[in-house]
């Protein structure tokens, strides 16, 4: 018994660690914004770069959720454009977190679900 539950830790342990590893390689939406050459006072006010950056900041350059929604219309799920975005008011940072992995809202009630664009079809 005691050995399952060894196996099971360890087992546990490397699953966390090559998550964990994943993830750190996963390239973070402030990662994608600096890689387009914008400096961190155009999501932070300036002088506050500690300061999250707000929703509202990201629509300085996106416009609108809806706007959003259009660029992303032909994912399989659009992230943008369902049944939380339509019936609530969604700030853009509560699925992107910058300087983290996003997470998205859907995830809290589905799971695995991964917004990607759709395979064309073949004939």
């Amino acid at each position: 018994m005691l050995k399952r539950i060894f196996y099971l830790i360890a087992a546990v342990t490397m699953i966390w660690t090559g998550l964990a590893a994943v993830e750190e390689k996963k390239e973070f939406t402030a990662d994608r914004h600096a890689k387009n050459g914008l400096a961190c006072d155009v999501c932070h006010s300036e002088g506050q770069a500690t300061t999250p950056a707000s929703g509202k900041a990201c629509l300085k350059c996106h416009q609108s959720l809806e706007s959003v929604a259009e660029r992303t219309k032909d994912f399989e799920r659009n992230p943008h454009q369902n049944h939380i975005t339509e019936s609530s008011d969604v700030e853009c940072t509560q699925c992107h977190n910058g300087h983290k992995a996003d997470v998205p809202l859907c995830n809290q009630c589905h799971s695995g679900f991964v917004f990607e664009k759709k395979k064309p079809e073949t004939k």
